[in-house]
């Protein structure tokens, strides 16, 4: 097992309602738990250093979580997890009835939102519920505008849209889901990598479960350049390819599964990768944003044909 150790930034007088769990690796939590000072009763905070190796980066986040005034507790893992098993290793390590996981890079639309999410477990009582994505506080530069405009249409929207296809537009951050049916249902850590560990989570969680999708939307503050998001897309087919098989059913409704099953009987596709790759990069600032993001989802889809069956 890799070598860790816990951090005690503040101790729990009781046991919490509801754990915030967050993962994170070299990318530094601090803005959002700044956001969360004088956090309500019955939260705690769970963050899990994933292999960052950076005691700069551990001392910053000790102080933003104790400036929260809440429970708080750090796990540094000297290797690095991965995205699944961090998650899974935080939700043996949470003592609150619920979990709610947020990204580091994530931000509260609202200063009420952990009282929104309270309000909710106590009125409602969910096994999983999804609160939403937003760019409220995101900012858009040119590196990022892509990625501000890719996620703006796909990943922001309003619950009653994210309730018709409740599974697919479920995110593994802004996640609220009853601890003891996550202990009976964690995450498949044979996705390594990067991308679909939630949605697969998710499919799964939908043949038994209803999802709730409410409205209290947090911000994706760590927008990707350009580059950043041609690397993850590539090394997201492996993961894609493994989703498809798990549930080939769901799957074949996607869009980008009905895009990749086109692209993987088309000749020349590397040819095809490099104008899609030009195209979405716009050296010479002349493409329209839309032609952008057509170039860079038929991008992907080349990355995730070459892992179908």
């Amino acid at each position: 097992m890799p070598t860790e150790q816990t951090i005690i930034v503040r101790d729990r007088p009781r046991k919490p309602v509801l754990s915030v769990l967050t993962p994170f690796y070299r990318y530094d939590p601090s803005a959002m738990l700044k956001r969360f000072a004088q956090a309500p009763a019955g939260v705690e905070f769970v963050l899990l250093d994933d292999g960052s190796a950076s005691a700069e980066l551990v001392a910053n986040v000790i102080t933003a979580a104790n400036a929260t005034g809440a429970p708080a507790r750090i796990i540094v893992c000297e290797q690095n997890l991965g995205r699944s098993k961090a998650r899974n290793r935080l939700i043996t390590e949470a003592q609150g009835d619920y979990v709610l996981f947020l990204d580091a890079d994530m931000l509260p639309d609202t200063s009420t939102f952990l009282s929104i999410w309270l309000g909710i477990i106590k009125t409602q009582a969910p096994r999983v519920a999804f609160g939403g994505l937003s760019l409220a506080h995101a900012q858009r530069t040119p590196e990022t505008a892509l990625h501000f405009a890719l996620f703006g249409t796909s990943d922001c929207q309003p619950a009653h849209r994210r309730a018709r296809r409740a599974a697919q537009a479920t995110a593994s951050s802004n996640l609220l889901v009853e601890r003891a049916y996550l202990v009976e249902h964690p995450f498949d850590d044979l996705f390594t990598g990067w991308g679909f560990e939630d949605v697969d989570w998710a499919l799964d969680v939908a043949r038994s479960e209803e999802i709730m999708h409410v409205d209290n939307p947090a911000t994706h503050a760590g927008l990707d350049d350009v580059s950043t998001l041609m690397r993850k897309s590539a090394e997201a087919g492996p993961n894609f390819g493994r989703l498809a098989r798990k549930h080939p059913r769901q799957v074949k409704r996607f869009a980008a599964h009905r895009i990749a099953s086109a692209l993987r009987v088309t000749p020349a596709r590397k040819t095809q990768r490099r104008i899609y790759s030009w195209l979405a990069r716009d050296p010479r600032g002349l493409a329209p944003m839309r032609v952008r993001c057509a170039a860079f989802k038929l991008l992907r889809a080349t990355h995730y044909a070459e892992h179908l069956a």
